[in-house]
């Protein structure tokens, strides 16, 4: 029984080296024939395939998207709003720099007029 439990930790070391090295030998057969035995650069190959992801990646990269759009909608409810408030200043302001032109036009008269009295008067 104590040979059993000593052994058994090596075993299943042993069986997961096997294993490793079995499915390494898998991996580089199917490099080999899909790539023609050469190997990829470094750069393409850290590139994930389509196939490698996963339907919680895909999800998660959909569910960003979407994210994505609800805020430009947001976005573009703010901006809409925000013109609305520019376009009512317009506006009112309109009516105001007409009032302000009228009244610098009276000024400049009353300044005028004061000033035809003294150019007589010299």
């Amino acid at each position: 029984m104590a040979d059993d439990k000593q052994g058994t930790p090596g075993m299943v070391s042993g069986l997961t080296q096997m294993f490793v090295a079995q499915l390494r030998a898998v991996t580089e057969g199917l490099e080999n024939l899909a790539g023609g035995g050469e190997r990829l650069p470094a750069a393409r190959s850290a590139l994930l395939l389509p196939g490698a992801l996963s339907a919680a990646q895909v999800t998660s990269i959909a569910d960003s998207v979407a994210a994505q759009r609800r805020s430009i909608e947001a976005l573009k409810a703010q901006l809409s709003a925000f013109d609305e408030q520019l376009a009512l200043l317009e506006r009112i302001l309109d009516p105001f720099a007409e009032w302000i032109r009228t009244w610098a036009d009276v000024e400049e008269q009353l300044v005028t007029m004061q000033r035809r009295p003294e150019a007589e008067g010299s």
